[in-house]
């Protein structure tokens, strides 16, 4: 997995108020920080919408997967690959 490193500006205000929070939970502010952001990613994660299969798309699906399971299908590598399929 790769991971990105962001840096931020806070006011004194904003550092005095995150540094009071993250203290009362026991953590340091760049910890309390990392917290936030993970589980305000992971609510987005959590309601990502879902939707119900046509008809004819479960039926192609679920004959791919039966092809996959037997072995019918190749495996390419790149785009390039499509035409010689």
């Amino acid at each position: 997995m790769q991971t990105q490193k962001v840096q931020i500006t806070l006011t004194p205000q904003e550092a005095t108020a995150l540094m009071f929070k993250a203290r009362t939970l026991g953590y340091n502010m760049a910890k309390y920080i990392k917290f936030l952001i993970s589980h305000e990613a992971y609510s987005i994660i959590e309601n990502v919408p879902t939707y119900q299969m046509s008809v004819p798309l479960e039926k192609k699906t679920i004959k791919a997967l039966s092809d996959y399971q037997k072995g019918k299908l190749t495996k390419i590598e790149n785009l390039e690959e499509l035409d010689k399929v």
